[in-house]
């Protein structure tokens, strides 16, 4: 159970994407561990575990951060940043899938 503990941890820091000197800090702090090699085999263990997650419920991830963009993108048409909205609901047709690729004007041939 404590392992399982210290890997969520693990992920957690990696997510909030802390400098690895932190994250030492951190474990040293909340786990008694100062060992770099210990460190970092939590560290190899907790992403792979994302990674392993991201491929397993890559649906439930789409559709969460298709979500939060849409409360994103109404809070930005709230606070008039038309910008940002647009921005947002073009992030949200590339995870749906409806958007490929970026959308240039064509090169101006010579």
């Amino acid at each position: 159970m404590e392992v399982e503990t210290r890997i969520a941890e693990a992920q957690l820091w990696i997510a909030q994407r802390l400098p690895l000197a932190q994250i030492r800090e951190k474990a040293a702090q909340n786990w008694g561990i100062t060992n770099i090699k210990t460190i970092s085999r939590y560290l190899a263990l907790a992403r792979q575990r994302m990674v392993e997650e991201l491929i397993t419920d890559r649906r439930r991830h789409q559709a969460e951060q298709i979500f939060a963009l849409n409360d994103c993108a109404r809070r930005a048409m709230d606070a008039e940043q038309f910008n940002a909205a647009v921005g947002a609901f073009r992030v949200i047709a590339e995870i749906g899938g409806l958007l490929r690729a970026p959308i240039k004007p064509p090169e101006p041939r010579a």
